[in-house]
């Protein structure tokens, strides 16, 4: 295994340097990254930014917005908190499979002292019932990457304030806000990791994935940017992660707007109908999906809003490769009675 400590505090350099090292360079084993960052919020790749975010309160706190090419919900970062991510070689069943990637770090956890920490539901890390890290996946060109969090001493006052969750998504989990379902991990490690700061709570997983007992033991493993990687990640942070195209999206005017929490995750459609055709559609939501679900979207352009019409357009696709853990029937349901 390789890993990179990301130098950057900035997310979107971070996420493109994810991005970079998934799509150009091969590695003859799996991958690891760390990074931490300024204060931010990382929507995921369907989601309606605009009802996720307060954008008034982060402007005005400068919390830095951007989109992720992985799928799930909204995730509020700062320097308190740790991401990581696992680059490895894509197959059909490791898609969707959290506890693959995370056992590692549950693991850690334990050995100091965070023994409640397990993963729980559908890819979240939980502890006491609450939720200290949320996970999300992508794969292309047969590779992919896990990702996530680790909310070691992050401002949890400034989560409640900046992300603006679904009310259907809360009573899901059985909670009345966003404040009150997630926790830091620090109060449950054990004493002598009371004081520890995020870059050393990073190295002391990295030395855990290693087996070592020292930095200098595993520095054979480090991967170091070179100068033509900084150039060409550099240009990904300008054409997508600081792109408002990218962030907001085009975001067209409807007359319907249909949302449900299943299984694999919330989905909302807005849809524009005229004449009983469809004549726009944009689908947002915390699900997770195998490829681009603007595929679907376009798929349903003109087609009469009916079911039985609905399900015919969408005869030829498999809908999980859309929308993990959702069948046809209940997606064609969503989007009309």
């Amino acid at each position: 295994m390789y890993y990179v400590i990301m130098p950057s505090q900035d997310i979107r350099r971070n996420l493109a340097t994810e991005q970079y090292l998934l799509n150009q360079r091969t590695f003859d084993e799996p991958l690891v990254l760390f990074y931490i960052q300024k204060p931010c919020v990382i929507v995921g790749r369907n989601q309606n930014v605009r009802a996720e975010v307060d954008l008034k309160y982060a402007k005005e706190h400068q919390v830095i917005i951007t989109r992720r090419l992985s799928g799930g919900g909204a995730v509020y970062d700062d320097l308190g908190n740790l991401s990581f991510s696992f680059v490895v070689n894509a197959d059909h069943a490791s898609f969707g499979n959290f506890k693959l990637f995370t056992q590692p770090i549950i693991e850690a956890l334990h050995e100091m002292g965070a023994t409640g920490a397990e993963v729980s539901g559908r890819n979240d890390l939980m502890i006491d019932g609450k939720k200290f890290s949320g996970n999300a996946m992508y794969t292309k060109n047969k590779k992919m990457y896990s990702h996530g969090t680790l909310m070691l001493d992050v401002d949890l006052d400034e989560v409640s304030r900046v992300l603006t969750v679904s009310e259907k998504k809360l009573a899901s989990k059985g909670t009345k806000s966003v404040r009150s379902r997630v926790t830091n991990l620090k109060p449950y490690l054990a004493k002598e990791y009371q004081d520890i700061t995020t870059e050393a709570f990073r190295d002391k997983l990295l030395l855990h994935l290693f087996s070592a007992d020292t930095m200098e033991a595993i520095q054979t493993h480090e991967y170091k940017l070179t100068q033509a990687d900084e150039q060409a990640i550099d240009q990904l942070v300008s054409d997508i992660y600081a792109n408002d195209a990218w962030i907001f999206g085009e975001e067209p005017k409807y007359t319907i707007k249909r949302e449900e929490k299943f299984k694999g995750g919330l989905i909302e459609a807005n849809i524009s109908v005229e004449k009983d055709r469809i004549t726009a559609i944009t689908i947002y939501g915390d699900y997770f999906s195998r490829k681009d679900t603007q595929e679907v979207a376009d798929l349903l352009i003109g087609c009469k809003y009916a079911p039985e019409a609905i399900k015919q357009v969408l005869a030829p696709i498999r809908i999980d490769d859309y929308f993990a853990n959702v069948t046809k029937e209940e997606f064609v349901q969503l989007l009309v009675d």
